[in-house]
């Protein structure tokens, strides 16, 4: 009997821990990747505590107090953070999991039903950094500064953008260690009752775990021992021997026994203007793509231990894809290996911080996110926005949030963009909380509460509409092209990538957003416009496929500055002519130019363009003169099969933008300079201003909208009927 009724107890806690168990992917439904728990897909909409020191720890009053507040909203998924270095300690045999385990516990006490994904830092923990010198990162532009202490009484990622004492990413050594704690813990973990409740990892590197290479934004990594082996073992793979090696960088003063990181001087030496030279630039060129190349293997090595080691479904992510906003030293510390983890089968989603850009992130702006989402979408990946943006309620003090509970009109309209923009794209995000590190939630407002309620309630009730692009321009984008360009802030980096393509976005029109490599994955047949952003560099084949498939069917196609002038191999301007159809003269460039187009709109840039050109063709449309020399720069010229658009100097200017899609028949649902997005059945529009709107849907119907305060207003697309404003 005794024994009976042991087993029985022991049936039934068998039996309420494995109710409680989580599991979790990311797979097609409707359209679109979304996350499913238990085989119930769920609206990817979740709510983070900070990594700071001041409210990272779920079990503490702050950050409790908020977790229940999303509790009662409805909010299921929620991500927190654990660092190895919490975890792991100097001269201890095992990991303590005990702090993750209270970190899970403290979540589920506030919401029981809680869905948790771990952010997990697998940087090394100071301790080590100081025990394995050789092993850290050095700098081209200066010694490690050991001043730069972090951890307790700092955060853990005080001084990641410094030169500060940090294991390379090329290590070996951290990797495999790294490696090895992070299989323990998931073996641990997800043998305990908390565990039950983890369906995710968010695997965290580099810095501020962005997978950003250490101190890059102002610094020059990495010249370390770890890195210069890596760099050696990575030439010996690609040219098998020194004499092909000394052939490709036409010198004898390397092999593979000596070869170096290059310089400071090495790195930003270009031949023609702003454009390395691959025929006598390659070692450069070689040395940023090791990197890369060593950031990528790093970030999908982790997540594919997190796959391989969890006994059930798990969902593994990273920070990875960031384009826009990348302070334009995309090459030292972007991520140019995107592709490589779009078709990763250990990695589920993508994310970022929404764009930092003042532009876009402010009230009025598009709110754009940092990387490509219908290139993530079209590899089944998803894509998770992380909103941190409570910094922009005009007053964020404790007690104007907690007991005034201020409703700020400004901050409203950019907080219903944020949440509502992601699911109507077809991803997701996170609400990031810094405002726990100083006493209070940046969302701890019955207001913003009740706003994102019902924005959650509407977007749950459209899981079952299909996803469908309603967009007519696409607008194409290259990370490849940085090999390429000097590696540093040019006049046409931030504009493009940035200033310019908020101004786009603005036109009225509706875009997708594309990496050159997956042109020949999206249906062509919806687009009227397709714009080459920044794809300067462009494989001889992908040349003859946009010449043979995409310049047809009456298409519109802008050539923003100078698409396809390297092919990995050469620069050569007949590349650019053999697109455009446009012939081209070169001129000198050391004067800052000013645009002046035919409507009387000007522009200019921070700095001279280099190399520039003009139009010397004759059988064009002038659309744009240099006003210090009237020379012909921007032209239109149509040919049988598809209409050309030459940007001798990238395009500036929402009416111009507008002007040029509308000749291309584009669809213009709005023609006052807000931001617009329709997908799905659903219309945004987002307006700083206040004033009457004319908006014209796609089947003809105006509707007339008067806004009183700052607006965010969502419509049916199809009838114009109100859906959430």
């Amino acid at each position: 009997m005794k024994n009976f009724f042991l087993i029985f107890l022991c049936f039934l806690f068998c039996k309420s821990f494995s109710q409680n168990l989580k599991w979790a992917e990311v797979k097609k439904f409707n359209g679109r990747p979304t996350i499913f728990i238990n085989d119930r897909p769920e609206t990817p909409a979740f709510y983070a505590l900070t990594h700071a020191y001041g409210g990272r720890w779920s079990w503490e009053e702050v950050p409790s107090r908020n977790i229940n507040n999303f509790c009662k909203i409805g909010i299921r998924l929620y991500q927190v953070d654990i660092w190895l270095e919490d975890i792991w300690k100097k001269n201890s045999k095992n990991l303590d999991i005990n702090k993750a385990q209270k970190q899970i516990k403290g979540v589920l006490d506030q919401c029981p039903d809680a869905n948790i994904i771990i952010r997990f830092h697998v940087n090394a923990p100071f301790w080590w950094n100081e025990s394995h010198l050789d092993e850290c990162t050095q700098f081209a532009d200066g010694n490690i500064d050991t001043t730069l202490k972090a951890g307790p009484p700092f955060h853990n990622e005080e001084y990641d953008i410094k030169r500060a004492l940090r294991a390379s990413l090329a290590s070996e050594k951290w990797k495999n260690e790294s490696g090895q704690k992070l299989i323990e813990f998931c073996k641990r973990l997800q043998k305990t009752k908390e565990g039950n409740s983890v369906i995710g990892m968010h695997l965290a590197g580099g810095i501020y775990g962005e997978w950003h290479y250490w101190g890059f934004i102002d610094h020059d990594p990495d010249t370390g021992i770890a890195m210069t082996n890596y760099f050696r073992k990575w030439l010996k793979n690609k040219y098998k021997t020194s004499e092909n090696l000394q052939r490709s960088w036409k010198t004898n003063e390397y092999t593979f026994e000596n070869a170096s990181v290059p310089n400071i001087e090495d790195r930003l030496k270009t031949q023609d203007g702003f454009f390395k030279d691959p025929k006598i630039e390659q070692r450069v060129i070689d040395y940023f793509t090791a990197q890369q190349e060593v950031v990528a293997d790093d970030a999908e090595y982790f997540c594919k231990l997190v796959k391989t080691t969890w006994k059930r479904p798990i969902i593994t992510g990273i920070f990875y894809g960031y384009l826009h906003m990348t302070f334009n030293r995309q090459t030292v510390g972007g991520h140019l290996f995107v592709k490589q983890i779009l078709e990763s089968k250990y990695i589920d989603y993508l994310s970022a911080p929404q764009t930092y850009w003042g532009e876009s992130r402010n009230d009025g702006g598009s709110g754009n996110s940092r990387g490509l989402i219908e290139s993530t979408l079209l590899h089944g990946k998803l894509w998770l926005d992380e909103i941190d943006n409570g910094y922009l309620h005009p007053k964020t003090d404790y007690d104007n949030i907690r007991y005034k509970a201020r409703f700020d009109s400004t901050y409203a309209n950019v907080l219903k963009r944020c949440v509502s923009l992601p699911l109507m794209r077809g991803i997701g995000f996170w609400l990031y909380d810094f405002g726990l590190q100083v006493g209070f939630g940046w969302w701890d407002n019955p207001h913003y509460l009740k706003m994102i309620k019902e924005q959650k309630e509407l977007f749950e009730k459209r899981l079952s509409v299909p996803y469908k692009s309603e967009a007519d321009v696409l607008y194409v984008w290259s990370q490849d092209v940085f090999y390429y360009l000097k590696s540093t802030t040019l006049p046409i980096t931030a504009n493009v990538i940035d200033h310019s393509i908020e101004q786009a976005l603005h036109s009225g029109t509706v875009g997708d957003h594309v990496y050159d490599f997956d042109l020949n994955l999206v249906n062509l047949d919806q687009y009227k416009a397709i714009v080459f952003m920044n794809v300067y560099k462009l494989t001889d084949i992908q040349r003859q496929y946009i010449q043979e498939k995409v310049a047809k069917n009456g298409r519109t196609l802008v050539w923003n500055y100078l698409t396809g002038y390297t092919n990995g191999e050469i620069l050569d301007l007949k590349f650019v002519e053999s697109l455009t159809k446009i012939s081209l003269q070169k001129i000198d460039s050391s004067v800052i130019p000013i645009v002046k187009m035919n409507n009387g709109n000007e522009y200019k840039f921070n700095g001279p363009i280099e190399p520039l050109f003009i139009v010397k063709e004759i059988n064009c449309e002038p659309l744009a003169i240099l006003k210090e020399n009237s020379k012909i720069i921007t032209v239109r010229k149509k040919m049988n099969d598809f209409t050309s658009v030459f940007c001798g100097v990238p395009m500036n200017g929402t009416n111009n933008f507008r002007e040029i899609f509308r000749q291309a028949g584009c669809h213009i649902y709005n023609e006052n300079n807000d931001f617009t997005y329709a997908n799905s059945g659903l219309l945004m529009l987002h307006a700083k201003d206040t004033g009457d709107r004319e908006i014209t849907l796609k089947n003809g119907k105006k509707m007339k909208l008067v806004l009183k305060n700052s607006s965010t207003i969502i419509l049916d697309s199809e009838n114009g009927k109100i859906k959430l404003d």
